[in-house]
């Protein structure tokens, strides 16, 4: 017998003292019977009200501790006393014990009540134990009835202290509950938002000449983000940060939306180049005609303009090449922006999936620690339930026995009372270890089905957990495609872009080149006559200074004739002086401006006779053809003079110099305006657009 068992005896035996009276009278039969007959009423009441009680589990300490207050409380008290200690027990608060476990205590107490009447019983056998041996067996059967009656009151609603934190210690789970995804909605308003973007950019942009390399890519995307809402709905899952990733893509996606078109760029430079190019044609059919007829001065006047007008054009077709040249470092900064985007975003989603796949891994660990311990835990709790029924049937096996040798005790009572009264006593200790194996046991179903409930409640967020890493790390590879893909196509697009605009900016610098060597031609046409008009005023003064310097020495009035002459050929030659210079002034300016197409036509390979090269080619042609003709003035016939000849042979080798310049000149002649029409058909080739 325990120290628990021999307290509760103690204070049954003398409570039973205290508040039960036999008469003094041991002779007197029927007194015994009849306090025995109370013992059985009072115990069979106790039973019944066991049966009805009900209530709230409570902590199992808390049921110990008020368990032990009781058995020590109730000693030396009269029965109004315990009766008001059991009324006190409604003022404990919910979660201290349940109302069946009081109802085993006081169905504990009555079978300690029992027993004690049993004893006095047994006393009185000496006197009347024929009358006694019918009270001794209902008391008996009675306290087999609340042995029953506690046995299958199986549903004491206990409190167990068993939770997570300590699932948590006896699995060693890696996991803490924190650490678990909860069970909140997922938050999906960022990728929507990003769809919501990519739709805006659709349909700002769709009708434009940008938007068209992106069409199929943005649709795609779409798409992809539509399915990937609808996966990600499931989910508990914050994808706030994994749509914030394509921040930077759509961010230069709308750039690129936003750009001019190459055509945009040079319309306006195209449309002057055309205006010039026609006025520079009616200018030298004018000039031409004027120049069949003799009309000089006219002539003179449309060299000028035709220079101004080459000039105009110069300056357009560099400034043409200067703007194409920007919209090509644009796009490469926008290329440069792009490398600096698109390199991080794989080391980010390895580093989404890596700690997604740990987390997932995590996760399965502890649930096949959790459900290994659920497997051990479930192992014992059967052993331990063959156990109690075995002990059950053993212990129904003692009674049986006990029952069977109560019946010699009574055929044999006058000889074995004192064997009686140990029986009495070995029941009384097999009840009582039974009352405490019933407790025992209740306790360990108790904390059983906390177990279990606390398992199950884990398992909801682990399983949680990992269906939303799969969901992150799906989540993380559409993104990553999507984002590839954009990127891809940016990075082609401005790619082309570079690439027609490399094309496009040679092609410019090729028309610089052309209507700088127009420029240069018609500069050096005229710097060449009117140097020849200096030589020719230059012979004029010195004809008229010799004519003065003869006359004056006669004192011919005849003199000043010449000197006014002199005078007025002097202020021309002077006019034609500052012309020529003024001219060369302008045609150093138009090579100073044609240094930044020549660089980048070196740059680009592009062979081609420096136009200064050639107006000095066309300069010895024109002097070879004046020569020519001084040479027929003069009566020199072809195929009669030697230096007929001669003049042929520099005319052949002047024509044979210019069909390897203008061989060289290929590429770069006759290219003027051609820049639109170019970007148009590029555009065609590569989206299929007007």
């Amino acid at each position: 017998m325990s120290a628990n068992d021999s307290n509760i005896d103690a204070s049954s035996a003398t409570h039973h003292q205290n508040t039960i009276t036999i008469a003094p009278n041991r002779a007197n039969p029927n007194a015994v019977y009849s306090s025995i007959s109370k013992a059985v009423a009072a115990a069979n009441g106790a039973a019944v009200s066991s049966t009805a009680g009900g209530g709230n589990a409570s902590h199992i300490s808390a049921i110990r501790s008020i368990a032990q207050q009781n058995s020590l409380s109730s000693i030396g008290k009269k029965p109004a006393d315990v009766s008001m200690s059991v009324k006190g027990s409604h003022n404990i608060p919910p979660d201290a014990a349940s109302a069946e476990y009081f109802a085993f205590l006081r169905q504990q107490q009555e079978i300690q009540k029992n027993h004690n009447r049993i004893d006095e019983a047994i006393v009185g056998l000496e006197e009347g134990r024929r009358d006694r041996q019918a009270d001794i067996t209902k008391i008996r059967a009675s306290s087999a009835a609340l042995l029953k009656d506690i046995e299958e009151n199986a549903d004491w609603k206990l409190r167990s202290k068993y939770d997570t934190q300590q699932l948590i210690r006896d699995c060693a789970l890696s996991l803490q509950v924190a650490e678990l995804v909860d069970g909140a909605s997922a938050n999906v308003s960022a990728i929507t938002a990003v769809g919501a973007h990519l739709e805006g950019l659709k349909q700002e942009h769709n009708a434009t000449l940008q938007f068209a390399p992106y069409g199929l890519m943005v649709d795609q995307s779409l798409r992809r983000l539509s399915l990937l809402e609808n996966s990600l709905a499931d989910g508990n899952y914050d994808f706030t940060p994994l749509a914030r990733s394509c921040d930077t893509m759509l961010v230069q996606l709308q750039n690129n939306c936003e750009l001019p078109t190459l055509e945009s760029l040079i319309t306006k430079q195209e449309a002057f180049i055309d205006t010039c190019s026609c006025k520079i044609e009616d200018m030298r059919a004018k000039r031409q005609a004027a120049m069949a007829d003799g009309e000089v001065h006219v002539t003179e006047k449309l060299c000028y303009d035709i220079i101004d007008q080459y000039e105009s054009l110069a300056d357009k077709v560099i400034n043409k090449a200067r703007t194409l040249e920007e919209a090509s470092k644009d796009t490469a900064v926008m290329l440069d922006v792009k490398d600096q985007y698109l390199g991080p975003i794989p080391d980010l989603f390895a580093q989404i999936r890596t700690r997604q796949q740990k987390l997932r891994d995590r996760c399965t660990d502890d649930m096949k620690k959790m459900f290994a311990l659920r497997e051990k835990v479930e192992e014992v709790e059967a052993s331990t339930v063959q156990k109690v029924a075995s002990d059950v049937q053993s212990s129904d096996r003692v009674l049986a026995a006990n029952t069977e040798r109560v019946h010699e005790v009574f055929g044999k009572m006058m000889a074995l009372e004192k064997e009686l009264e140990q029986l009495e006593q070995e029941r009384n200790r097999e009840m009582q270890r039974r009352l405490a194996e019933k407790d025992k046991d209740e306790h360990r179903k108790a904390e059983y089905s906390k177990f279990i409930a606390t398992v199950e409640g884990h398992t909801i967020p682990l399983e949680r957990t990992v269906k939303n890493t799969d969901l992150m790390t799906h989540g993380a590879d559409v993104v990553e495609e999507l984002l590839l893909g954009g990127f891809g196509t940016i990075s082609s697009d401005l790619n082309e872009r570079a690439k027609l605009l490399r094309v496009v900016r040679i092609e410019t610098h090729k028309e610089h080149v052309e209507v700088f060597r127009a420029l240069l031609v018609e500069l050096g046409d005229i710097i060449y006559r009117k140097e020849r008009m200096i030589e020719e005023i230059d012979k004029k003064v010195q004809q008229a200074h010799i004519q003065q310097e003869l006359l004056a020495e006669t004192f011919n009035p005849n003199a000043r004739k010449f000197g006014e002459m002199k005078k007025s050929l002097l202020a021309s030659r002077d006019e034609l002086e500052e012309d020529v210079e003024h001219l060369k002034k302008r045609a150093e300016a138009a090579l100073t401006a044609f240094h930044f197409s020549e660089r980048a036509l070196h740059e680009a390979d592009v062979e081609f006779v420096h136009p200064v090269t050639e107006q000095q080619h066309h300069t010895l042609a024109m002097r070879a053809k004046m020569i020519e003709y001084k040479a027929m003035v003069a009566g020199h016939n072809k195929g009669e003079s030697a230096l007929m000849e001669d003049i042929e042979q520099l005319q052949r080798e002047v024509n044979d110099t210019r069909g390897a310049m203008d061989g060289l000149n290929s590429t770069t002649t006759g290219t003027v305006s051609r820049s639109i029409p170019l970007i148009r058909a590029a555009n065609k080739t590569r989206l299929g657009v007007q």
